[in-house]
């Protein structure tokens, strides 16, 4: 089998397993496994790919569009999933999410924004049948947004941190002439080179957020520490599937 070969190959199981998700019938078990394997398979490809396939590489858009309270999270945690995954992305409107970047990236930011976007309605639809909830002073509109707005700082700080760490370690493992450094660079370049083609002019919005209930923001941060985020990002333990090419 051809190193081309094997890279479609597995470009072509992430696709498969990014649509194992529960809103398309799957159980959560199942859509945990395939956030796993997607993670295993990312890693053979970041790590095995020679420069010269990643110069053929070409980029991808992709837009997901939500509606809704959920929103008021989303819109703080995309940012982070962006610097994370290392892709470009902006927003449409007020509910149209953009990611634009080399595609198994861009797949692995828009799953991390469906899993996230699931977690905060469980999340929240838990906090609406619970005691904190119903014991709450403020009106139910405040509750219910400070709630999301804990939610939504408590997931990004945690994919800032493992942004930060993975780039920490990338830049531990790496000397100033080391493949991995070049890879990045060619990377780089081809989206931004990419990004100017479509010819897009991007500007910053900014948003402000009163949080009028602190007992429902903290029952927020809480709930967004238990979104299951390391194993979709690092991947599952173990050997993987698919030999690695050699170097």
């Amino acid at each position: 089998m051809s190193q081309q070969t094997e890279l479609d190959r597995v470009k072509g199981r992430i696709r498969a397993l990014a649509a194992r998700t529960v809103d398309r019938g799957c159980s959560e078990a199942e859509a945990l496994a395939a956030a796993q394997k997607i993670g295993e398979l990312l890693e053979i490809y970041g790590l095995t790919m020679s420069e010269v396939e990643l110069r053929q590489e070409s980029c991808i858009q992709r837009q997901i569009v939500f509606s809704g309270p959920r929103l008021q999270a989303l819109g703080t945690i995309f940012l982070p999933i962006i610097e994370l995954t290392e892709t470009k992305g902006w927003m449409v409107g007020r509910t149209t999410f953009v990611f634009y970047g080399l595609e198994p990236d861009v797949l692995m930011a828009e799953y991390l924004l469906q899993v996230v976007a699931r977690a905060v309605d469980h999340e929240e639809a838990a906090y609406r049948a619970s005691d904190a909830y119903r014991q709450g002073r403020a009106t139910p509109q405040n509750r219910l947004r400070s709630f999301r707005y804990g939610f939504a700082e408590r997931v990004s700080k945690r994919i800032a941190d493992l942004a930060a760490h993975r780039r920490a370690a990338e830049e531990a493992a790496r000397t100033p002439t080391a493949s991995g450094t070049a890879l990045v660079l060619v990377k780089r370049r081809i989206i931004a080179e990419g990004f100017r083609e479509l010819g897009i002019r991007l500007r910053t919005s900014y948003t402000t957020r009163t949080v009028r209930d602190g007992t429902a923001y903290r029952n927020g941060m809480e709930a967004g520490g238990r979104v299951n985020l390391e194993r979709p990002v690092h991947g599952a333990g173990g050997a993987p599937s698919l030999p690695r090419r050699p170097r």
